[in-house]
């Protein structure tokens, strides 16, 4: 991924690029990791206001975060398992984006280190979020990368995966939805999934950071899967607002544990980030009480909001205000606009991620081969047969210097170039653009295939090029 990264986002490479091409050919990130959406303003603006409060800035609040957020995370968690688990202040970290989450929680389960063992291993499925296998490598994990064997389908099925674990095995990471490629794993799976990982003593590192937004219902929930299971403390979660509300610049997610593990995880955390941003606080307590609301059946915003109270009032003596602030800020947060803003904004993404699926379907479907059934995220994983065989850096390097388009390909998300290009060339694609620019894209990428590829007859149809069957794994 540094690679591509070298010049696709090196701002110098950038400049270049502007200086060459004007305003009449600006850039497109087609692969981007952030929503080039407009955030809910509604939102924004309560969360800065709220953070001028001394109370969420004045000092240090700890590498688990200020309690008001995480009293918010755990509010909603609990009430989101309708009381399957039980979660307080003490099982939740606020972090500077997942991926630190996702870096803490490696070096937590890292050190614990089975006897007999001389290294931890985790097994992922492939293609997935880069960074994942990074950050549990630098902690000192020998990882596993598995692939589907069947026709259709890149994430493995849940005996797809525990069948490739060896038995050192001690993390297994999956994400809802598969970050590139959107797909999920159903209830049955995950608790198939919960028991073999119960019976082995195996962590699951679960990735939620998209999951709110599908249009099918609701999803299913690994940490109530796993407390039906006796497996309740065998799961590590990980959110994030960042990509799901359009706030990468805010940095605010966060790990969700058993107390010990949150405890080590602190220790961990104070190294790099002994304290949450005052922004974290207001935006996590707006963000997680709206999600009640949509999400009715597991009550109202009103009903977390007296759970938050619950939470924190063992500390409101050590905070003198926090009562009052907590109190303004859950008020505020209805009669301001803002959450009714932020619902409103959450379904027109909703809808714009939709329309995007809509359009590449529908009028750039000769451009592909197999793509994944679209569930609702914001990422898709496409095959370009057009670029059959052509060497994945270079080609990622000319489809920017040359059209002006950012993508991510597939070997930025497991597995090495060589392998990938046995099997064809594949990108992610992501849907959160505005359908202009998303448009504009998508024709420079078929104006680039058109020039550096072969004819692609008949591509797009399953008849003529299915997806890459036996044999990937």
């Amino acid at each position: 991924m540094l690679a591509v990264d070298e010049v696709n986002y090196d701002l110098t490479e950038q400049a270049d690029y502007v200086e060459r091409s004007g305003d009449e050919r600006p850039l497109v990130n087609l692969s981007s990791g952030v929503n080039f959406q407009q955030p809910a303003w509604e939102f924004v603006d309560f969360v800065l206001g709220a953070a001028r409060d001394p109370l969420l800035w004045h000092d240090y609040d700890g590498p688990n975060g200020h309690v008001l957020g995480r009293a918010a995370v755990a509010a909603y968690e609990t009430r989101r398992s309708a009381g399957l688990t039980t979660i307080g202040p003490e099982n939740v970290i606020v972090t500077a984006g997942a991926s630190a989450g996702i870096a803490l929680a490696a070096r937590v389960l890292a050190a614990r280190v089975r006897p007999g063992l001389q290294r931890p291993h985790a097994v992922l499925p492939a293609p997935t979020f880069p960074l994942v296998g990074a950050a549990l490598c630098d902690a000192g994990f020998t990882v596993s990368q598995v692939v589907s064997c069947l026709p259709e389908r890149w994430l493995p099925t849940v005996e797809e995966l525990t069948a490739s674990a060896p038995p050192q095995t001690t993390v297994i990471y999956v994400n809802t939805f598969n970050n590139p490629t959107g797909e999920r794993y159903s209830e049955a799976e995950l608790r198939q999934l919960a028991v073999w990982a119960r019976d082995r003593s195996v962590v699951i590192l679960h990735d939620v950071v998209s999951s709110d937004l599908a249009p099918e219902g609701h999803l299913p929930h690994l940490p109530s899967i796993a407390a039906k299971e006796g497996y309740a403390d065998g799961v590590l979660t990980v959110g994030s607002l960042s990509k799901s509300r359009a706030l990468p610049g805010f940095r605010i997610a966060w790990l969700i544990g058993d107390a010990q593990t949150m405890q080590a995880a602190a220790a961990a955390n104070e190294l790099i980030a002994p304290s949450s941003p005052g922004l974290a606080s207001p935006a996590l307590l707006l963000d997680r009480l709206a999600m009640l609301e949509a999400e009715r059946q597991y009550g109202s915003a009103r009903d977390g909001a007296e759970q938050v109270v619950d939470l924190i009032e063992p500390h409101f003596a050590t905070f003198p205000g926090l009562r009052e602030l907590t109190s303004r800020l859950i008020d505020e947060a209805h009669t301001s606009g803002a959450m009714a803003g932020l619902l409103a904004w959450r379904q027109d993404l909703r809808q714009l991620l939709a329309a995007n699926e809509a359009i590449l379907r529908t009028r750039f479907g000769d451009l592909t081969g197999w793509v994944p059934t679209w569930r609702g995220d914001f990422n898709t994983f496409i095959h370009l047969p057009a670029l059959d065989g052509r060497d994945y850096l270079q080609t990622t390097h000319t489809l920017f210097r040359r059209f002006g388009l950012q993508t991510l390909p597939a070997p930025a998300f497991g597995h090495t170039a060589q392998w990938w290009r046995q099997r064809g060339y594949f990108t992610r694609l992501s849907f959160a653009l505005p359908p202009a620019q998303w448009v504009r894209g998508l024709e420079r990428l078929a104006d680039a295939c058109a020039a550096l590829g072969r004819p692609t007859v008949g591509v797009g149809h399953p008849t003529a090029t299915a997806a890459p069957t036996n044999g990937r794994g």
